[in-house]
């Protein structure tokens, strides 16, 4: 398994990921900061991170149930009766209850899963309290509040943002250490 990942890395057109990555900073970065490569990474990553929360969904929980059959509020519109008036002809169209996010392509799926090696494999080790640290950032990855994130692990926002900046770094040094193809010599 191990191998075939590593012969992904090499052969993967980083060129087109750091492309792309650019393109995501571009549109996410505030307007009086400099494009730099944690920028793109941080891009990669929150990318990364969200495709695979779209593609390997978790097991569903057991046991409780899923929402109740009367609705919160006494003139709170259920999809029950949206369903009736849509077939009574009172409204043109069915309104969807809930609206899914798009599936990711299988170029986001390969990538994502070479940006979450590289971010499990690389990021942070230096770290002594790493696993603290990194499910900081992967929760500031995921969308979750500087704030908030300090108040679960107990870091200051100072800290996620330096460790944020450090892990994108280091999955940097490993895309350029992929990004030169090594070229074999031994025929010469």
């Amino acid at each position: 398994m191990i191998d075939q990942i590593l012969l992904r890395l090499r052969n993967h057109t980083w060129t087109k990921t750091w492309r792309d990555g650019e393109e995501l900073a571009r549109d996410n970065i505030k307007s009086d900061a400099t494009l730099q490569d944690h920028h793109v990474v941080w891009e990669l990553l929150k990318e990364a991170a969200r495709v695979s929360r779209l593609t390997y969904r978790a097991p569903p929980r057991t046991g409780f149930p899923i929402t109740s059959s009367l609705p919160d509020a006494p003139d709170d519109v259920t999809q029950w009766q949206l369903l009736s008036a849509y077939l009574r002809g009172e409204i043109e169209s069915l309104p969807s209850s809930q609206t899914k996010p798009s599936r990711p392509t299988s170029v986001q799926i390969d990538r994502a899963e070479l940006i979450l090696y590289l971010w499990h494999r690389y990021s942070l080790r230096r770290k002594g309290d790493k696993s603290r640290i990194k499910r900081a950032v992967y929760m500031k990855a995921n969308g979750v509040r500087t704030i908030q994130i300090a108040n679960i692990t107990g870091l200051t926002t100072k800290q996620i943002r330096t460790a944020q900046v450090e892990a994108c770094e280091d999955i940097v040094e490993q895309i350029n250490r992929y990004q030169t193809k090594l070229v074999d010599r031994s025929f010469l």
